[in-house]
């Protein structure tokens, strides 16, 4: 099954933003302030583009977020893990 129409480039941006802080966060910081700065921004980002594409771009954000969190839960990294799936939650249902 193939991906919604999405704008690839800024989900990459924001996995490799979360992917750092959820380095901060393995390493002890409290990320949390970041991570919803960085979210806010990845929701206002991807909505900018409106239509299909928004949603899109969200949608497979939202998937590689749970994908990222999932592998993390399999090398039993949880500060990791949660990191990924806070992000995941503060994206628009």
């Amino acid at each position: 099954m193939s991906e919604p129409l999405h704008d690839e480039a800024l989900v990459n941006l924001y996995l490799e933003r979360i992917s750092a802080l959820s380095v901060s966060a393995f390493d002890g910081a409290d990320v949390s302030a970041e991570l919803d700065a960085v979210m806010r921004e990845a929701v206002a980002k991807c909505q900018a583009a409106g239509g299909p594409q928004a949603q899109g771009t969200l949608a497979v954000l939202a998937k590689r977020l749970q994908e990222r969190a999932d592998a993390a839960e399999r090398e039993d990294q949880s500060l990791v893990r949660n990191t990924f799936l806070q992000a995941a939650q503060r994206l628009p249902a």
